[in-house]
């Protein structure tokens, strides 16, 4: 009855402290004074006992306004915690020998641990155990330095990890690197528990594909496939690569004592643009993780310089202006034969000594080194004087390294197309013009060429920007001194420039420039030998030589069909997206003088392992095409672009990949890491416990935490309070009734 009346124990040693403001306990006796005040008006006789009840309280009011509580302050310590720390990624769904998952086990081996603080660990730290292994990561340092953090100031008992041992947060990279490097320093004892056997499930993985991301065209590069093999009786593993789909080669990887060996593949890139390699190896009955058995990496092809072979039949100024162009040009690599030693002078008597010419190598140009130039020019150039043997077999050359994505362009002279006896040769099946002029192959007459209207909206023809003033620029140059005659455009074939008076067997104007694409190649025909005065005659002008230098700048540019120099280019972010997931093309529309073109009609085809599929979207306002794949089948997938303009006009094409895979990064490789979890014990100074030993965690007995005790109880809130009021109020206005006062 008194602990109520008291509000609880009062003990002993405690401290009294006035929790209210001061104004309220002054306030409260200022209206009390006034109020005892008003009672008194009636006098002061007989009147002490009910006076003094009221005083008192009023005092006591006072007192409980002041708000007074008993302060008792303490400590205890606490015997040290002990935290347990689950790895709770996708890994640990691996089943082990016994066909329980390691998740299952380690769960087991936490709740041996009665009393620990338990938590879960992947990408983050969470409270708890875990429901699920569904982490996509494992970052063990991370989790460790977030326990560090949680506890800071206080010494545990001990820090117990089960985990495998995949860690993908660096700290396992850093060890594996560096076996001196420091770990995340822990407030307790670490005990780091392996969970699963090394070798308890059978399981062939490609482990990585190493190859820089970045190769150049027709240069040689290696790209190394590493395989792990655990539990497998396997000494050596075959090797296949694809690139976009296709065969690209086979290779046999031997493994080690650790199961680990390499595969290595030599290619030569012969194209440019993003393509995917895509690594395998077989699947064995019971497989641990079928899909960690294919790995896909994107290769994106670039070229170093343009590599441009330009071989002239005899020195002339559209030589020279041409020569000097392309050796000025940082980006181009350039080897050029000009003032070539004819098989008549090697038969004239003379010795070798004598002849200031060197030998023209053709055999080897036209052969072996062809398809390492991106770009041969074949300027007022007539083969029968140089091709001494095997012509037929060279210019059959010459027209397969185009149909395979090489680039051919011929200047025309005295020397060229029919004059150069190219009519009936394999070379004249891929020239965008027909040869096999009957009478006369030239007509030296100066002409105006005009623009057609295929010209105006080519990039090889685009001199500027506006339309209007890239017509009126190809309407001002000089004439040209005179043109090779044709038949006319090859079917497929379009003329850029024609003549204003001349025209082909079908009464179209007569090509004075024409292009086309052959195969995988594209051809480009110039009818004539005078486009140095472009240059000349435009800088005397005194307008410069910049309409020649765009000219041949746009024609090499659009020969070689480098990627990133079209019209039209395709993005996609992300070079691998897993099944199910969204991958996101972007293609860029652009005109010649490449701005944005809003409103381009753009068709994306892909092409996936299932067939093609066409989507057909418009360009926003900045000539973007956005077009979202669901990647519903694994394997690579290529994407061709084709826009046209608002008017008809076509931009361009371009092409991209990407690939679609089943393989989940933290299944990569499911073999426990041992090495790395007996070392992160052993730079902790803590210890290791191996799969199925006994789990005695190591412990500091000496460590605990102080753990400080407040206790304030209101003497304001204890019951005694009210009373005394209720009787001290109660009392006073009784006596004030006897007297016969209100």
């Amino acid at each position: 009855m008194t602990d109520w009346l008291l509000g609880g124990c009062c003990g002993a040693g405690g401290t009294l402290v006035w929790s209210a403001s001061s104004w309220v306990p002054a306030a409260v006796a200022g209206c009390g004074a006034g109020v005892i005040a008003l009672a008194a008006r009636g006098g002061l006789r007989g009147r002490a006992a009910e006076l003094g009840l009221l005083a008192g309280a009023l005092v006591l009011l006072v007192a409980a306004s002041a708000g007074p509580v008993w302060v008792q302050e303490g400590a205890r310590t606490e015997e040290g915690r002990l935290v347990v720390l689950v790895d709770s990624s996708r890994s640990m769904t691996v089943r082990e020998g016994d066909g329980r998952s390691r998740g299952d086990e380690a769960l087991a081996r936490a709740a041996s641990l009665a009393g620990a603080d338990v938590y879960s660990f992947g990408d983050g730290l969470r409270s708890g155990a875990p429901v699920a292994f569904t982490a996509g990561d494992t970052d063990l340092g991370g989790a460790l330095a977030g326990i560090a953090q949680r506890y800071a100031g206080e010494r545990l008992r001990g820090v117990v990890v089960l985990t495998d041992g995949l860690d993908r947060g660096g700290l396992r990279r850093r060890l594996s690197e560096s076996p001196g490097s420091p770990v995340p320093a822990v407030p307790g004892p670490l005990t780091v528990v392996q969970v699963g056997a090394v070798g308890a499930r059978a399981d062939l993985a490609v482990a990585d594909v190493r190859g820089g991301g970045f190769a150049f065209l027709r240069a040689p590069f290696t790209l190394e496939v590493q395989v792990e093999a655990t539990g497998s009786a396997r000494r050596s593993v075959p090797v296949t690569l694809l690139r976009d789909g296709q065969p690209a080669g086979t290779a046999t990887a031997s493994l080690d004592a650790q199961g680990r060996g390499v595969a290595s593949f030599t290619l030569t890139p012969d194209q440019v643009g993003r393509f995917v390699y895509e690594a395998s190896v077989p699947v064995d009955e019971g497989d641990a993780v079928p899909a960690n058995n294919v790995l896909a990496r994107a290769v994106q092809v670039v070229r170093d310089r343009v590599r441009i072979l330009q071989v002239c039949g005899s020195p002339s100024w559209d030589q020279k202006f041409l020569r000097l162009f392309l050796k000025e040009d940082p980006s181009v690599d350039l080897v050029s034969f000009f003032i070539l030693r004819t098989q008549a002078d090697m038969g004239a008597g003379w010795d070798p000594d004598e002849l200031s010419l060197i030998q023209f190598p053709y055999e080897r140009l036209f052969s072996s080194e062809l398809g390492t130039f991106d770009l041969v020019i074949l300027q007022n150039f007539d083969y029968a004087p140089y091709f001494d043997r095997d012509a037929d077999e060279l210019l059959a050359n010459m027209a397969r390294y185009v149909r395979e994505g090489g680039a051919l362009a011929m200047v025309g002279g005295d020397r060229s197309f029919d004059l150069g006896r190219y009519a009936g040769t394999p070379v004249a099946e891929v020239l965008p013009v027909e040869l096999g002029v009957t009478g006369d192959a030239t007509d030296a007459t100066a002409f105006q060429p005009r623009l057609t209207a295929g010209g105006a909206r080519h990039p090889i023809t685009a001199l500027s920007g506006d339309p209007a003033e890239n017509a009126a620029t190809w309407e001002r140059l000089v004439p040209l001194d005179g043109l090779n005659l044709s038949r006319g455009l090859r079917p497929g074939a379009a003329a850029l420039l024609s003549h204003p008076g001349r025209t082909s067997p079908d009464g179209s104007p007569l090509p004075v420039l024409a292009v086309a694409e052959v195969g995988k190649g594209r051809t480009l025909a110039l009818m004539g030998d005078s486009s140095w005065r472009w240059s000349f005659d435009e800088a005397g002008g005194g307008r410069g030589n910049q309409a020649y230098l765009r000219f041949w700048k746009n024609a090499i540019r659009w020969l070689v069909g480098d990627p990133g120099d079209q019209p039209v280019v395709v993005e996609i972010a992300r070079e691998s997206v897993q099944l199910g997931e969204e991958a996101r093309v972007r293609v860029r529309a652009r005109d010649t003088a490449f701005q944005p073109v809003p409103g381009a009609q753009v068709e994306v085809v892909l092409r996936g392992p299932g067939g093609d599929r066409t989507e057909r979207v418009v360009a926003d306002s900045d000539g973007v095409a956005t077009v979202v794949v669901t990647g519903d089948q694994r394997g690579a997938w290529r994407v061709r672009a084709t826009a046209v303009g608002p008017g008809g006009a076509p931009l361009g094409t371009a092409s991209s990949a990407f690939t679609v895979t089943t393989r989940d990064p933290e299944l990569d490789v499911v073999a426990p890491d041992s090495a790395f979890l007996r070392a992160l014990a052993a730079r902790a100074g803590g210890r290791y416990v191996g799969p199925g030993e006994v789990l005695v965690p190591l412990e500091d007995r000496d460590a605990g935490r102080v753990v400080r005790d407040r206790r304030e109880t209101s003497l304001a809130a204890m019951p005694l309070v009210p009373a005394l009021l209720l009787a001290a109020t109660g009392g006073s206005w009784l006596l004030r009734r006897r007297r016969g006062l209100r």
